[in-house]
């Protein structure tokens, strides 16, 4: 199995939400890199959503309050918790979910 360059794949990533997958695990979940940049939409999944940030910091809008994921940090959404990510300047993801996984405007 080779080694996955996820670094030097998110240095391609021009564009902040728009995912780029790095890896598929047991064919119903997978690894994927985001850029961060601006503000998303409030949104909700039907299952959790992992994610650690390997540069920068995001803002995360639940529960009406807001937590500061920074670098070397991670956080588990909640299936069916609605969230809004925000980045002030710009920050990289890998984030880990079920394959598929819709997403729910709020």
């Amino acid at each position: 199995m080779p080694k996955i360059p996820v670094l030097k794949r998110a240095r391609d990533l021009a564009q902040p939400f728009r995912p780029v997958e790095v890896a598929e695990l047991d064919g119903a979940y997978h690894a994927f890199i985001v850029r961060y940049s601006g503000d998303y939409i409030a949104h909700s999944h039907s299952a959790d959503e992992f994610i650690y940030i390997l540069e920068g910091m995001i803002d995360i809008e639940m529960n009406r309050t807001t937590i500061t994921v920074r670098q070397g940090e991670a956080m588990l959404i909640p299936a069916g918790t609605v969230h809004r990510p925000r980045c002030k300047a710009m920050a990289l993801a890998l984030v880990t979910e079920t394959k598929g996984l819709q997403t729910k405007d709020r």
